[in-house]
């Protein structure tokens, strides 16, 4: 049978915010005690006192996430290159028979050219293919017949190139794209490798998620 602390426990680890305010003293307590009281009597079937859970917060030992915090602190200052690039269009088509041949024929005409972005993600029912605005004639041209889904200009991108340890390490992709959530920044697109992550925004915010990437490097 769960006790009251495993319960809320499990409750608090399902919202990393609450957990990283709790955390950090940025949270009041008896607050966060009656904000939970509803969720933790239906989870436990009975009436729980706001008191209890008080103090069963107050007792939660920490050490999981100050272990976590300072492993992402390190691990942030270890970030690699920065690379910004702007003039970036999102296409979604419709997945089809003849898509993937299309996107080889795209391909062949842009391998000789590395100054221009391009990314392919298939999906089960779409494809989203984001390249520089310099291959948008191409693009629409290739794929003319295909049943586009969605266009959408305006887009720039940061790109950064993760240390080694980035696949050994938990909590990476929440600690940058919270930041974004935190400053109300819309994520049109995240494209990931083994050490990169690059995030697609819409341009008028690019700036303000470079001041963001640059401020967790100095963390």
């Amino acid at each position: 049978m769960m006790t009251l602390s495993q319960a809320i426990t499990q409750l608090i680890e399902r919202s990393p915010y609450i957990q990283e305010t709790l955390n950090n003293g940025l949270i009041n307590n008896s607050s966060l005690a009656r904000y939970l009281q509803p969720k933790l009597s239906k989870k436990l079937g009975k009436e729980v006192q706001v008191g209890a859970i008080l103090m069963a917060i107050k007792r939660m030992p920490h050490t999981d996430y100050l272990r976590m915090e300072k492993s992402l602190s390190t691990f942030m200052k270890q970030l690699g290159d920065i690379i910004v690039r702007s003039d970036l269009i999102e296409y979604s088509f419709r997945n089809s028979e003849t898509l993937l041949r299309l996107q080889a024929q795209l391909l062949k005409q842009i391998d000789q050219n590395t100054n221009y972005f391009n990314s392919y993600c298939r999906g089960v029912y779409e494809t989203t293919i984001i390249v520089s605005k310099a291959l948008s004639d191409h693009v629409e041209t290739l794929f003319s017949n295909e049943d586009m889904i969605i266009k959408r200009d305006e887009l720039s991108s940061v790109t950064l190139m993760l240390p080694r340890v980035n696949l050994d390490t938990y909590g990476v992709y929440y600690s940058i794209l919270k930041q974004l959530a935190w400053q109300g920044i819309n994520l049109i697109e995240v494209v990931s490798t083994a050490h990169e992550i690059t995030l697609v925004v819409n341009k008028k915010d690019i700036d303000a998620v470079f001041s963001l990437v640059m401020d967790m490097k100095r963390m």
